[in-house]
C-alpha cells in the first residue's frame, strides 16, 4: 500500500469522525428557555421511551407518564408527553445555567417493558444538538461562551463544513485510482 493510500484512509477516518458533530446548534443566553429539537419518524405507535444524555452524563427520561431528571437538572427539564406523542421529543432546558453548555444527545430505547427491566434493550441514537450559554457583554449583543473564552487566548476549535471534507476525500480517492 502507497502512503498516499495511507493518506487517503486517515482522511477518510477523519471524516467519519467529524460526522458525530452535532446535527444542529440552538444558542440561548442565560437565564432563558431554550428547546433542544427532537422529532421522532416514523411516529410512533405507543408513547416512546427517550432518553437524553451529555458528557456529564443522564440528562432527562421520559416512559410514557413517568419522567426522571438529571442531578442539577431538577426542575428544569422536560420532554412533555403530549408532544412525545405527536412524535416531538424535544428536550426543554429551563433558567440556562453557563455549565449547561456541550452537546446533548437523545436516544429511543425499544425492547424495555417495566415487567422485562433485566431484558436486553436496543437503544437508537435519534440526534445530536449543541447547546451554546450565551453571556451578555456590556455594551456589545450577546456572545457565546466560547466566543468570551476565545477573546482571552484560549483555542477555539472549529471544523470544516463536511461537503469540503468529503469532497476532499473524494478527490483523494480519484487521484490515487489515477496514478
Amino acid at each position: 500500500m502507497t502512503s498516499f493510500t495511507n493518506i487517503c484512509i486517515v482522511w477518510f477516518t477523519v471524516c467519519v469522525g467529524l460526522c458525530a458533530d452535532p446535527d444542529v446548534t440552538v444558542s440561548k443566553p442565560v437565564g432563558s428557555t431554550a428547546v433542544l429539537p427532537c422529532t421522532l419518524s416514523p411516529l410512533p405507535s405507543e408513547t416512546p421511551f427517550i432518553i437524553w444524555h451529555n458528557k456529564n452524563g443522564f440528562v432527562f427520561e421520559r416512559e410514557g407518564e413517568e419522567s426522571y431528571q438529571g442531578e442539577g437538572y431538577e426542575g428544569r427539564v422536560d420532554v412533555p408527553v403530549e408532544e412525545l406523542r405527536k412524535g416531538n421529543c424535544s428536550l426543554v432546558l429551563r433558567d440556562l445555567r453557563l455549565n449547561d453548555a456541550g452537546v446533548y444527545t437523545s436516544y429511543q430505547i425499544e425492547g424495555h417493558t417495566k415487567r422485562s427491566a433485566s431484558a436486553m434493550t436496543k437503544s437508537n441514537l435519534i440526534n445530536s444538538v449543541e447547546l451554546e450559554v450565551t453571556i451578555p457583554v456590556k455594551g456589545t449583543n450577546e456572545k457565546s461562551l466560547s466566543e468570551t473564552l476565545g477573546s482571552s487566548g484560549d483555542a477555539i476549535t472549529t471544523h470544516p463544513h463536511l461537503k469540503i471534507l468529503v469532497l476532499s476525500l473524494l478527490s483523494c480517492l480519484l487521484f490515487n485510482l489515477l496514478s
